[in-house]
C-alpha cells in the first residue's frame, strides 16, 4: 500500500528538495541515516542537532562530526538535551550494541576542522523553522527529547512549519525485549508523549519495519565495491554493527539499519509498501508499560488516528538508494 502522506502536488513538482532537519544520536544506523540524507538530491538537510541517547552528548556529537568530516560534508551540528526531560538518563559507557565510542568498527581521522555549534539545538531547529519558505520535514532517529523541547517551547511555530516528523521509534507488533518497548520511545517517555501527542503529523518506522528490512551481507561487499571513503566507511561500520548487534540483542539474518528507514520514507513516501493510521499512546505512569508504544491497531478504543504506522518498506529500492548516496558523497 502506498504511504497515506504522499504529496501528490510535489511528485508533480519533480526535483524540488524537501527542507529537513535531522535530530540523532549517532549510532551505526544513524550513520546510515545521515548519508543517505546527505547523498541524495531529493534533499536539503538545513541542520544536524543531537540528542543524549545512543550514548551521552559528548559521544554523539563527536561522531556526528566524524561522519560529516569523512563524508565531505559541511552542516550545522548542534547539541541539544543532555539527558530526557524526566527521568534519569541511564546509558553506560559499556559495550552494547554500537560498542564505547558509540560508533565502533572504524578508525576515523584525529583531525576534524568541523566544530559543533554554539547554538543549542533547539535554537537552530527554531531559526530553520522561521527562515525557511518551505514547511519543514523533522527526521528524529534518538529520544524524542529535542522534539519534545521544540513543541512545548514554539507551539505556534511548529503547526505553522512543520510539514510532518517521520520518526525511527516504537514498535506495534514486533518484540526484541519486551512487549511494546523499543529503545527511543523508552528512554524519553515523557517526551515521545508530547510528540505522539502533538497533533502534528508523524509517520512511525518502528520495529516492525525496521526489523522485516535488514541489509545482507553481501550488499556490505556491495558498499566496500563503490571504492570511495563513504563506501569503504559504511562498509567497516555495519561489518562492526553486524557483530555488535548479534552479540547484544538476538541474531539476525542480515544488518538491521534502523534509522535509515525514517529517511528513506521522506525521500521517496513509494518505499513504503505496507502502512496504516492508528492511534498511539505513549504511557509515562510507573508500571511494566511506562514507555510503551501502545498501538490501536484493531481500532477500538473510539481515539482518532494520530500516527502512521509502517510495516514494511520495498527492500530493493531502500538498498539502491543507499547506494546512490554512497557513490554520491567524497
Amino acid at each position: 500500500m502506498q504511504a497515506l502522506w504522499q504529496d501528490k502536488k510535489d511528485r508533480e513538482v519533480g526535483m524540488k528538495k524537501i527542507p529537513v532537519i535531522i535530530d540523532c544520536d549517532p549510532g551505526h544506523d544513524d550513520m546510515v541515516a545521515l548519508v543517505l540524507a546527505l547523498g541524495n538530491s531529493r534533499l536539503d538537510v538545513k541542520a544536524v542537532t543531537n540528542v543524549a541517547g545512543n550514548k551521552v552528548m559528548e559521544k554523539v556529537v563527536r561522531n556526528t562530526l566524524n561522519i560529516l568530516n569523512y563524508c565531505g560534508v559541511k552542516r550545522e551540528v548542534a547539541a541539544g538535551a543532555r539527558r530526557p526531560l524526566v527521568r534519569e538518563y541511564l546509558r553506560t559507557d559499556t559495550e552494547g550494541a554500537h560498542g564505547i565510542s558509540g560508533l565502533d568498527g572504524f578508525d576515523f581521522p584525529e583531525e576534524n576542522p568541523l566544530r559543533c555549534s554554539d547554538r543549542t539545538a533547539i535554537e537552530v531547529m527554531a531559526e530553520v523553522l522561521r527562515t525557511s519558505e518551505e514547511k519543514v520535514t523533522l527526521i528524529a532517529t534518538g529520544p524524542l527529547t529535542n522534539l519534545g523541547l521544540l513543541i512545548r517551547a514554539f507551539p505556534e511555530l511548529c503547526r505553522e512549519k512543520v510539514e510532518r516528523i517521520s520518526l525511527m521509534g516504537g514498535t506495534c507488533h514486533y518484540i526484541l525485549t519486551k512487549p511494546f518497548m523499543e529503545f527511543n520511545v523508552f528512554m524519553d517517555a515523557e517526551a515521545s508523549k508530547i510528540v505522539f501527542g502533538s497533533g502534528l503529523p508523524i509517520t512511525m518506522f518502528g520495529y516492525d519495519v525496521t526489523y522485516n528490512t535488514l541489509l545482507e551481507l553481501d550488499f556490505l561487499k556491495k558498499l566496500e565495491k563503490v571504492g570511495n571513503r563513504t563506501g569503504h566507511m559504511v562498509s567497516s561500520l555495519l561489518q562492526a554493527f553486524y557483530q555488535l548487534h548479534n552479540k547484544a540483542w538476538m541474531e539476525v539474518e542480515g544488518c538491521p539499519v534502523h534509522d535509515a528507514c525514517a529517511v528513506a520514507g521522506v525521500i521517496d513516501p513509494s518505499i513504503v509498501t505496507e502502512s496504516e493510521r492508528m492511534y498511539v499512546e505513549i504511557p509515562t505512569e510507573p508500571g511494566p508499560l511506562s514507555g510503551a508504544t501502545i498501538c490501536d491497531y484493531a481500532h477500538r478504543s473510539g481515539k482518532p488516528a494520530n500516527v502512521e504506522v509502517v510495516f514494511k518498506m520495498d527492500r530493493d529500492r531502500f538498498q539502491d538508494m543507499i547506494l546512490d548516496s554512497v557513490r554520491a558523497l567524497a
